[in-house]
């Protein structure tokens, strides 16, 4: 009895959108420029590794062993800047 009443209360309003965000448009603008620039760790640990090795502060070995890790690190920090008049 109590669910047909509130059946019938409820059935007077709306139904509540998905998402309680509004939307809203934002107004186009000119692309002046784009950058994105992505810097992954594993080829930040091999220069780094490389450089060592170049500068005589560590053997070849230290190479091998950065190598198999630079490879499978997917790891990144990405930047992205975008101009807009």
């Amino acid at each position: 009895m109590i669910e047909r009443t509130y059946r019938k209360f409820m059935g007077r309003y709306p139904l509540p959108p998905e998402s309680t965000i509004p939307s809203f448009w934002l107004p186009q603008t000119e692309t002046l420029s784009i950058l994105s620039v992505v810097l992954r760790f594993g080829s930040a640990l091999t220069a780094a590794a490389v450089m060592a090795v170049i500068q005589g502060a560590a053997s070849q070995e230290v190479l091998l062993m950065v190598a198999p890790a630079a490879l499978a690190d997917r790891s990144a920090v990405t930047l992205t800047r975008i101009r807009r008049s």
